[in-house]
């Protein structure tokens, strides 16, 4: 059975349409406009939407090539482009926005499993840990990396915060007093990626190095270092953990790991390939070759033990529950640089060029308007109150 191919168009909308908006509702102004464009894999179209008032109502007029209304639900906007074959798409705005003061931008982000806090890694080594519900009262500033933040990642418990960087180091924070009692060495290269396992006694991390290692918090040892399958010099720039599908149950032989027992370890590199591990077992489970040039690997996400890779210049997703081939590919008119899920059939993607995009049901449920042309940095789906998107310019907004 062939798998299931949909492709997904995109979006950019000037970030302060509900500005627009409001001031002609308000009668500040009697007409203005705000632009719109519409991407569908190497195609696109740009054009303007006029807003103006006809009595009490305000009337949106879009041109070349577009049909917009304002949504049944405010602040949405109900868009069409002929042109690409795009009708009735849903483009929202955020229900709240933080804005994290560090002047040179950000890299990473994560957002703590219940919600109440997030973390910050910045290009110049330093990391920023908030509240998210109090306009940032509670605030530390964690200074310790030498060069750029790649990977911060809140532990399960949400009192604790991996963090990786450039200049090869691992540290472990404490958010109650922003202490670091342990820093993890061993890699020779940046640090790309990290990955919790379970309640988080043992983690993963992944280097420019061609290594991914497992770890054990407690007493900070190296227990294996997974080497790329073909031994050729390839970088791992993403993975995740996830359930076994076959149901085998294989148990490690070590005393330093905990929950690592019929789970599967997916690492993507740089050149596209796909490298599936028994976690416990350390066995090579399968090998997806690379499949085409630029088909690097972005993003790997798991969610009910499905599997969501991001591959390509031109992003395909995979959904490899089958372990070698895609059940469904999703593709996109550019890179994915960030990928969440919270449900069998509902992801959120990212990209280099674009408004993030909100997947469900093998269809689009609506697109998240608000950063304009800043870089969309990643994605997190929290479980108590919905999806955050952070942009590179600082801000991080809420849908």
């Amino acid at each position: 059975m062939s798998p299931l191919s949909t492709t997904v168009p995109l979006f950019s909308v000037q970030p302060t349409f509900l500005d627009v908006l409001a001031d002609v509702q308000s009668g500040n102004t009697p007409k203005d406009s705000f632009y719109i464009s519409c991407f569908v894999s190497n195609k696109s179209v740009h054009g303007t939407v006029d807003v103006y008032r006809s009595g009490s109502e305000v009337v949106l007029r879009g041109k070349d090539g577009f049909d917009v209304q304002v949504g049944n639900h405010k602040p949405t906007l109900t868009v069409s482009c002929p042109e690409l074959n795009v009708s009735n798409v849903l483009i929202k705005s955020p229900k709240s926005q933080i804005t994290v003061h560090n002047p040179k931008g950000i890299e990473t982000f994560d957002i703590s499993p219940q919600g109440e806090l997030y973390v910050v890694g910045g290009p110049n080594g330093e990391l920023s840990l908030s509240s998210i519900t109090d306009d940032g009262a509670f605030t530390r500033t964690l200074d310790g990396h030498l060069t750029y933040v790649t990977k911060v990642l809140f532990f399960p418990s949400g009192h604790v915060v991996l963090s990786a960087g450039g200049d090869m180091q691992i540290k472990l924070w404490s958010a109650a007093d922003g202490s670091n009692p342990r820093t993890f060495l061993g890699h020779k290269r940046a640090v790309t990626d990290l990955a919790m396992i379970g309640r988080g006694r043992n983690f993963l991390s992944a280097s420019k190095d061609g290594t991914v290692k497992l770890w054990e918090c407690g007493s900070g040892s190296l227990i294996h270092s997974f080497t790329n399958p073909l031994d050729i010099p390839i970088e791992p720039t993403t993975m995740a953990v996830s359930k076994r599908y076959d149901g085998i149950s294989a148990a490690s032989s070590s005393p330093l790991e905990f929950e690592t027992d019929d789970k599967l370890l997916t690492i993507g590199y740089d050149n596209g390939d796909i490298a599936i591990y028994g976690l416990s077992t350390k066995n090579l489970l399968a090998s997806i070759p690379t499949k085409s040039v630029d088909s690097e690997i972005s993003n790997i996400n798991v969610v009910d033990d499905r599997i969501f890779v991001a591959r390509g210049k031109n992003s395909e997703i995979w959904d490899l529950r089958s372990l070698t081939v895609p059940l469904e590919t999703i593709s996109l008119p550019s890179p994915v640089v960030g990928m969440g899920a919270s449900a069998a059939n509902s992801v959120a993607f990212a990209t280099q060029v674009g408004t993030p995009v909100v997947f469900e049901d093998h269809k689009v449920s609506y697109y998240a308007a608000g950063f304009g042309d800043s870089t969309v940095i990643g994605v997190k789906w929290s479980r108590s109150d919905g999806i955050y998107f952070a942009g590179k310019n600082g801000s991080i907004k809420r849908y």
